[in-house]
């Protein structure tokens, strides 16, 4: 993730989570362990389609959900993936066997999350150290990669609980991947979290992207 994607998920992750609207740019660049630049320059963007409200020197966070459909729609899953490879075993047997410092995102992190087994899936993401999951699961040369492993930065352990991040991680990744699966745990997500459709923002975040490009 880049600098900016750890002031939104630290953002999101104090309304989601803690349930904190109303906080300062110099809080969240100490957390993240950025400059104040860069957490002013996201408040700037999240002012730009009034998510937030500026006040002296902080703000309020008035519209969480257009921040998360921000963020679900323009960060980069793909630039995160530093492992990927395939093994025969049963997904069950393949989580227990993740090392155990280990993050489950996507269909993983979903079903832990909520307690739902009904979830079919046959891919297991984590945020984890490569040289770790290697260890367990070797480098292997075939078309299909069913475990991926996407790159744990120092502050995720903070802000995840159970093995599990955060819930605005959680929606953001399931985007990305935009498979069948994950667009129907987004509309639960939806639901969940109390959003409108997902259909109902396509041509928004289209605008948001056209004015902050």
């Amino acid at each position: 993730m880049k600098k900016k994607d750890f002031v939104i998920r630290e953002i999101l992750y104090r309304v989601y989570e803690k349930n904190e609207f109303f906080m300062t740019q110099k809080s969240l660049a100490q957390t993240c362990n950025v400059s104040l630049d860069t957490a002013n320059q996201v408040v700037k963007k999240l002012s730009q389609f009034r998510a937030i409200e500026k006040k002296p020197l902080a703000f309020r966070v008035v519209n969480p959900q257009k921040i998360l459909l921000y963020w679900a729609s323009t960060r980069n899953l793909a630039a995160d993936v530093v492992y990927s490879t395939y093994s025969p075993n049963p997904i069950e047997e393949i989580e227990e066997d993740m090392p155990n410092d280990a993050i489950f995102t996507a269909y993983s992190g979903y079903r832990k999350k909520f307690g739902e087994p009904a979830i079919a899936y046959d891919e297991v993401f984590v945020y984890a150290d490569p040289d770790d999951v290697k260890r367990k699961f070797a480098e292997k040369t075939v078309p299909g990669k069913n475990i991926v492993v996407l790159k744990k930065d120092p502050d995720i352990k903070r802000v995840s609980n159970n093995g599990v991040v955060p819930v605005a991680l959680l929606y953001a990744d399931l985007w990305q991947l935009g498979t069948s699966l994950a667009e129907r745990l987004i509309i639960e997500l939806n639901q969940k979290l109390k959003l409108r459709p997902v259909e109902a923002f396509k041509t928004v975040i289209t605008e948001w992207r056209e004015k902050l490009n």
